[in-house]
């Protein structure tokens, strides 16, 4: 029997006042283990919530008991930290958890109504997006002390993601009726501290920083919604389709060492991970299931991704030299939305 299934024949029903017991805290990196997060349904509430284990998938633990569905963590740069959306069919709300903070696991905190967080390199500010002011706009909040002010131009705003050096976002702004990708200097305080990347009649998503800030990948969706990867300098100039002839292809991400390219590829009915080198030489599928989110470990030689099944969702690891993949979860509950400590 799967791993986590036998997690789950320990536990018991559990919401806000009931009695499970979820860990006091989370010691990072026991045995030199990474800590992978997810978002499963593995409980009678029928609640996606927050959960962790080990990067082999032992150690299963339950890091909230909301009555939300929790979905999409992401862990802070020390990995001592989890963000993540809790959402209902009619908002989307940010909460973090502090691993190293007993009041924390089970509660909690709330940081903003907003979608799409990303930590800052310094772990100390998170960017995400937010409707809260009446209009669709990135953000930035300051954690220590807490503020909170839009950064991007006014326009629907959305996949912002910081430079490494944390001086710098990268998202995409309809300012000129498309959906064009920019780059904000943050540091910047003049008229021309916005500048575009890519625009054009397809609307340029997905935007992502190599590790050491010298390119850009982004995905271009034409009418018909089919994407194109691309990698270019953040200036905008030698700009190279990665993913001529293929399905449609999104979401690109830099491995760690800034050696690879990832990114999702296929059709309505399947999408595989394909990798190659960021000028598009050596390009391999590395996945046969049905994958929309994934993320690199540290070591850029594994993938953690999500299976998803005709029902439910499983985590899974591959070796991207040998492609052999574990899955660490099963398949009796939908398992989501893995990010693995850096």
């Amino acid at each position: 029997m799967q791993k986590l299934i036998c997690f789950l024949l320990l536990s018991s029903s559990f919401a806000f006042g009931s009695s499970f017991d979820l860990p006091d805290t989370i010691p990072p990196n026991i045995n030199n283990k990474k800590l992978i997060a997810f978002s499963s349904d593995a409980s009678q509430n029928d609640k996606q919530q927050i959960f962790v284990m080990d990067e082999d998938g032992e150690n299963v633990r339950q890091l909230t008991n909301m009555n939300l569905n929790c979905l999409t963590p992401r862990f802070s740069p020390n990995g001592q930290k989890i963000v993540f959306v809790a959402s209902n069919p009619n908002s989307d709300y940010i909460y973090m958890i502090d691993l190293s903070d007993s009041s924390s696991i089970g509660f909690p905190e709330f940081v903003s109504g907003g979608t799409d967080p990303v930590f800052s390199p310094d772990g100390k500010s998170l960017l995400y997006r937010s409707e809260k002011d009446l209009n669709n706009a990135v953000y930035i909040t300051d954690l220590e002390p807490d503020s909170s002010y839009i950064v991007s131009d006014g326009s629907l705003s959305t996949h912002a993601k910081f430079s490494p050096d944390g001086n710098k976002i990268i998202y995409t702004s309809s300012a000129t009726g498309n959906m064009d990708l920019v780059i904000l200097d943050l540091e910047d305080t003049t008229e021309n501290a916005q500048k575009n990347v890519a625009s054009s009649d397809d609307a340029e998503l997905y935007g992502t920083f190599s590790p050491d800030g010298s390119l850009v990948s982004y995905a271009a969706f034409d009418i018909q919604y089919k994407g194109t990867v691309y990698v270019c300098k953040p200036d905008g100039t030698s700009e190279k389709e990665i993913s001529r002839g293929m399905g449609s292809s999104y979401n690109p991400k830099f491995s760690p060492d800034g050696k690879y390219l990832a990114f999702i590829s296929g059709g309505a009915d399947k999408k595989t991970i394909y990798i190659c080198s960021p000028d598009g030489s050596g390009r391999k599928q590395l996945t046969s299931g049905n994958t929309v989110v994934f993320d690199w470990a540290s070591d850029s030689k594994r993938i953690v991704y999500e299976n998803k099944g005709e029902s439910v969702s499983s985590i899974n690891v591959i070796d991207i030299e040998t492609g052999k993949s574990s899955n660490l979860t099963g398949e009796k509950a939908n398992n989501i939305n893995p990010n693995i400590q850096k």
